[in-house]
């Protein structure tokens, strides 16, 4: 319930815009005081009359408006909200947002609200998977907002597809969950549609693995040729970070060992430790040499499976001739820390595959003694390497499977975290018996 909650329904022009109102009165029978702010275009869809009966509140619409008081209208509401649901939420808003734009009521609250946020996108499947859209939506995850993933269907140009604005019922959930410090977020066990409940971004740490010391590989490998040539793969590390970031946030004492990446790859938190290596050999010694300390392995980096068998110190010269360049097999880190890892500890890799998803991830499951296995598919363009998203499954040792779908890295990590909490715990349990 959200009885003695105070919830700001942002509107912005979508046809989805006239499904607020029904959003507006379910808030209302949940118990919270709600007040609307609407863009300009929103108001070509639906009427700020309707929401001002529904609310008895004044609807802020325009920011030119003669304020009501002594203080400007998005900085008196911004104080009085607990939450700031914007449904439906528009490309054009998204992107406004996102480029910390202030020249509309919904925009304007949104830079100065302190509370949480969540956004409920509804737009065309085309502009749902473009790229800028997608990197917008990353934008306001990392900046704390929770996104309320659209639904598929029929679509009002008469597509069908991703876009459709979730129902009422599941966006009041979504906020009576993080007033009370919580998000929803969704995710697919064997087909059927299930709720995993993580928590906000925007929140402080839930200590769901405080004492636990996890170490996280990210990024790609670097195996010279010569001093100017290697070999290397398109990983960024975000993956990586995220799943870094959100075991920091939930308490744990993380250590990042990280191939080259960008330093904004490189999360800065005072509870995450990062090692800088470059080659698969270096990260391997590096993982080593924390396994005894550690309670969870997470190996998210894209290792180089092979390395030059006769790199050389100087650059090599263009002589007209083919070139033979024997290579060695690099060591498979997963599988020789799930050889050594005591019964205690958990390991957990990551399968970046182009066909044949499951029973290649399976077989990598057993070979390297892995409790599970995070498995995605690199051919998808929409995810996976240089992405903001991912769409991943999860194979359990227990021969579980949770499929997570597209949505951002940060929110994949959270869905992950909440799938091997139980398998943690578990595992820590059984470490005091004995």
């Amino acid at each position: 319930m959200l009885t003695g909650k105070k919830v700001i329904l942002g509107v912005s022009g979508s046809i989805s815009a006239f499904r607020a109102a029904d959003i507006c009165s379910q808030l209302r029978k949940a118990g919270a005081e709600v007040r609307v702010a609407m863009t300009a275009s929103a108001t070509k869809f639906i009427s700020p009359l309707t929401f001002e009966a529904l609310t008895q509140h004044p609807v802020y619409s325009a920011i030119f408006d003669e304020p009501s008081s002594h203080e400007m209208e998005h900085i008196a509401w911004g104080k009085w909200g607990d939450l700031l649901l914007i449904a439906p939420t528009s490309a054009n808003l998204m992107a406004r947002m996102a480029a910390g734009m202030a020249d509309d009521a919904v925009s304007s609250l949104y830079l100065c609200f302190r509370g949480a946020v969540a956004v409920a996108p509804a737009m065309n499947t085309a502009m749902w998977e473009h790229p800028a859209t997608r990197q917008n939506l990353s934008t306001l995850a990392e900046r704390g907002a929770t996104i309320i993933e659209p639904d598929s269907g029929v679509l009002a140009c008469g597509d069908v597809g991703m876009g459709k604005l979730p129902p009422s019922e599941r966006i009041v959930a979504v906020a009576e969950q993080l007033l009370s410090g919580k998000v929803v977020v969704q995710a697919t066990v064997e087909s059927s549609p299930v709720t995993i409940t993580a928590a906000s971004p925007a929140q402080e740490s839930d200590n769901t693995l405080a004492g636990r010391n996890i170490i996280v590989t990210s990024g790609p490998t670097h195996e010279y040729l010569d001093p100017v040539r290697f070999l290397t793969n398109p990983s960024t590390g975000k993956m990586g970070a995220a799943i870094a970031r959100e075991a920091a946030r939930r308490g744990a004492a993380v250590t990042l060992v990280t191939g080259p990446v960008s330093p904004a790859n490189l999360p800065a938190l005072k509870n995450i430790t990062i090692r800088k290596v470059v080659t698969a050999q270096q990260m391997l010694e590096a993982v080593q040499a924390l396994t005894p300390a550690a309670d969870v392995f997470v190996f998210a980096a894209a290792v180089s499976d092979f390395r030059f068998a006769n790199p050389v110190g100087q650059k090599i010269k263009r002589s007209g001739n083919s070139v033979m360049l024997p290579m060695i097999e690099n060591p498979d880190i997963a599988q020789l820390i799930g050889r050594q890892k005591k019964h205690n500890q958990i390991s957990v890799g990551f399968a970046a595959e182009t066909h044949d998803l499951e029973t290649n991830a399976i077989s990598k499951l057993e070979k390297k003694n892995l409790d599970a296995i995070v498995a995605n598919d690199v051919a998808n363009p929409r995810i996976g390497f240089e992405r903001d998203d991912n769409e991943v499954t999860i194979y359990l040792r227990n021969g579980g499977k949770v499929s997570i779908s597209q949505r951002p890295k940060e929110a994949v990590a959270q869905a992950l975290f909440e799938t091997l909490l139980p398998l943690i715990n578990s595992s820590a349990a059984s470490a005091v018996a004995k």
